[in-house]
């Protein structure tokens, strides 16, 4: 593993936005009542195309698939120089969502922009197929990726900490939907199942944050927001939205509170379309940020709020949202802290999406 406290090369510039950011980030983090938002202000940019995925061999063409991506976000991070949003400059390795599992050995299939992991298990005796091992081709694809971004650095990012699954999200990768099945009719199997995906995300997560960069005492996610110290995130559990609450709250949540224990801080991203698990989920010790993506045919989460208040505990929460929807909805931000993404039109709205967050935010300077 590489020195997980090696600190990034940053110019002037960004060294001082991440002292400010920082600082933003640890009041928000640490505050004892609602009504403190943090934003990142995503503007449009000219950005040079990035082929499909799937015309790439990755064996090959790991250098170059990762250079025509970080060539499309440089000019995302430009337009935005000198906005003093909550969002830092950040990459990773990103092939879609296969390298969440596939570094046990799995096959992928990829597709034109994003890659799906090809199920392993097909019953208990297949266990012993997934490997606890550096040279799986796809974490060697993500330690090399990492590197080779490492190579690339100049001072204008960071290396960003891409995320991984929790213990039943990952059961259900490997084993595909067959993983239903199990959890009601072969029962310890799926706890033998949990047991391993838990035991395998231990020895495979402390590598993925040592390839990423070390920012003071915390990490930049795929957001490109800062948390720490020793966080663990961003965690899936896409499973559990197909799981009624009592199978998630057997198979699910007792694996996430293992999986969590030793973590200052916990990520975790859920979708608004089945909220049903996660008045379970926000009893989870340390978690800072509940992620709340938007599906298709559901309401933003900024107009649903009360619904997703509800389901959520005392949970700060983080969603998108156009800079339109904030304007209408801004003043309805107060019973909870926030982490917003929004999209902006352009960098002159982005400047007037900022102030009205920083004018109607609790202050965190």
């Amino acid at each position: 593993m590489t020195d997980a406290t090696r600190a990034a090369p940053m110019s002037p510039a960004l060294a001082a936005k991440v002292r400010r950011v920082v600082a933003r980030s640890r009041r928000f983090y640490s505050a004892p009542e609602p009504g403190h938002i943090l934003v990142n202000c995503k503007v449009p940019a000219e950005t040079p195309p990035v082929p499909p995925l799937l015309e790439f061999d990755l064996d090959r063409q790991l250098g170059e698939w990762l250079d025509l991506n970080l060539a499309a976000d440089r000019p995302r991070w430009a337009v935005k120089e000198g906005l003093d949003d909550d969002a830092l400059p950040a990459a990773c390795p990103y092939f879609g969502i296969a390298e969440h599992s596939a570094w046990l050995g799995l096959e992928v299939r990829l597709q034109e922009a994003t890659s799906l992991p090809v199920p392993a298990v097909n019953g208990p005796d297949d266990l012993g197929r997934l490997t606890l091992d550096e040279g799986n081709r796809w974490c060697r694809y993500m330690r090399e990726g990492y590197e080779h971004l490492r190579r690339r650095q100049d001072g204008s990012f960071l290396l960003a900490v891409r995320g991984t699954m929790s213990p039943m999200d990952l059961a259900n990768a490997v084993r595909g939907d067959e993983l239903f099945v199990d959890l009601l009719a072969e029962p310890e199997f799926a706890h033998r199942l949990m047991a391993f995906c838990l035991r395998a995300l231990g020895w495979y997560y402390p590598r993925l944050v040592s390839w990423a960069d070390r920012v003071e005492d915390g990490q930049v996610f795929l957001f490109g927001g800062w948390l720490g110290p020793d966080c663990i995130g961003h965690l899936s559990n896409d499973a559990a939205m197909l799981c009624a609450p009592e199978v998630y709250g057997e198979f699910g949540l007792p694996y996430e509170r293992e999986q969590t224990a030793g973590h200052g801080m916990v990520l975790y991203h859920a979708h608004n379309q089945k909220l049903h698990f996660l008045p379970q989920l926000a009893t989870l010790p340390k978690l800072a940020l509940l992620e709340i993506s938007t599906d298709p045919q559901t309401p933003p989460p900024i107009e649903d709020l009360a619904r997703i208040e509800a389901a959520t505990g005392s949970a700060n929460l983080r969603f998108a949202a156009t800079s339109d929807a904030l304007r209408a909805h801004i003043g309805g931000l107060t019973r909870r802290n926030f982490y917003l993404d929004v999209r902006c039109r352009d960098r002159r709205d982005a400047e007037d999406v900022l102030a009205l967050v920083r004018d109607r935010s609790k202050p965190l300077e």
